[in-house]
């Protein structure tokens, strides 16, 4: 390993324990220009490197623009340690908003600071033990302290289209609770049967609309789709408030049923695709948030409502909230990972990372844009079949009893 040479001014001690005090500038070799796989030093908040910090270059994917610096033992900088720790973050985390993500981000963020601190420690010489314990605490604090600081960082845009998605998991709760209450004053003499088909319609239509949600987030965009949604709980809530007579208020709890599955699939996509992997375990949470909060309001609304006179009223909550979220569609982003998907260069896509994290400089952009390439280029790799994934959830006895007990809990 070449030794690092020092860039700090005339007269100035240099500290064997900060992680920032060795910057190395200089002029690549040959041998550096001729080696395909080269190991970069990289630097620590783009201006000094992390002592002699090394990894293999990425993967190459299309699209992704690379941007290197030069150290003075001619090997070549990609990204800054906080930087790649957050491409492993895109890597590891899936694009989806689910629960249970936080501690799964947290323990990557971790293991990948104390992995960069390690590899530090290891590069510097003429350190005694309590020395190398010093210099890798420091260097895994300042490593993880950025990453968390990046992860507090919520832009409106982002806001805006977190709460507009949101919407449809409310409706999906909503409608969910709001058939207890109103059945003996809703069309009063229908038999049990007829009222227990239209509370059974909801769970028909759900998995045709969970088959429809999936591909038509591919073929129409994750916006697009969440439009097509919103007009769909529209329809189902207007035929559900102008109801005629029990039989078609039936067919509106199917076209609301479908409405539902179709958002269970579609808004845990879009907003893993819109938020920082950081973020995905709390929006996940946020999702079964508005699902819970909306069969609170359809229990709460059903005291003034659930009457032979206002009935109607509590049926008309979900057209309602369908027509506001029309409203405020100005405010849904498309995916940018849809679109780096279709087209690596997109314009569109890079304004609207820019917007959703707030940055300023071009630069950042493309670096953030990389982290989308790589991070979908790798999960598209370990990617399953859903066969494979049943089979190897079963094989594994606490997994299976866990999936079991979930779907029991759901039945």
């Amino acid at each position: 390993m070449a030794t690092e040479q020092s860039s700090l001014l005339p007269g100035k001690k240099k500290d064997p324990l900060d992680p920032f005090a060795n910057m190395n500038m200089g002029t690549p070799s040959n041998k550096v220009r001729k080696n395909a796989s080269i190991s970069a030093s990289l630097r620590l908040g783009g201006s000094s490197s992390l002592g002699t910090f090394q990894f293999k270059e990425p993967m190459d994917v299309p699209g992704m623009v690379k941007s290197y610096s030069i150290s003075a033992d001619g090997s070549m900088g990609f990204l800054t340690p906080t930087q790649l720790g957050r491409q492993e973050l895109y890597e590891q985390v899936p694009f989806q908003a689910v629960f249970g993500l936080q501690k799964k981000e947290r323990l990557i963020s971790e293991a990948f600071a104390n992995f960069a601190a390690e590899i530090d420690v290891e590069g510097a010489e003429n350190l005694t033990d309590a020395e190398k314990n010093l210099r890798r605490s420091r260097a895994s604090m300042i490593i993880l302290d950025e990453l968390e600081f990046e992860a507090a960082v919520i832009t409106t845009p982002l806001v805006f289209a977190v709460v507009c998605a949101s919407l449809c998991q409310f409706l999906v709760g909503y409608n969910t609770g709001v058939m207890n209450a109103p059945e003996a004053v809703v069309f009063p003499g229908h038999s049990t049967g007829v009222w227990s088909m239209a509370v059974a319609a909801f769970a028909i239509g759900g998995p045709l609309g969970a088959i429809a949600g999936g591909q038509m987030a591919d073929s129409r965009g994750r916006r697009g789709a969440l439009l097509i949604d919103t007009w769909t709980f529209l329809l189902g809530g207007l035929m559900q408030t102008f109801a005629l007579d029990m039989y078609t208020i039936i067919i509106a709890r199917f076209v609301i049923g479908f409405a539902s599955g179709f958002s269970s699939v579609l808004v845990p996509i879009y907003l893993g695709e819109l938020a920082p992997p950081t973020l995905r375990g709390t929006l996940g949470t946020l999702t079964q948030f508005a699902m819970v909060i909306g069969i609170l309001v359809a229990d709460l609304f059903a005291f003034p409502f659930a009457t032979e006179s206002l009935w109607r009223l509590l049926f008309g909550i979900t057209a309602i909230t369908a027509l506001l979220q029309l409203l405020l569609s100005a405010f849904l982003l498309e995916s940018p990972r849809w679109l780096l998907n279709r087209d690596p260069n997109s314009l569109k896509a890079r304004y609207i990372i820019k917007q959703l994290r707030g940055l300023r400089y071009d630069h950042e952009v493309e670096t953030e844009v990389g982290y989308f390439l790589v991070g979908g280029a790798a999960q598209q790799q370990e990617t399953q079949s859903q066969l494979d994934v049943l089979k190897e959830l079963m094989s594994h006895r606490k997994l299976r009893q866990f999936f079991i007990a979930c779907i029991t809990l759901q039945v």
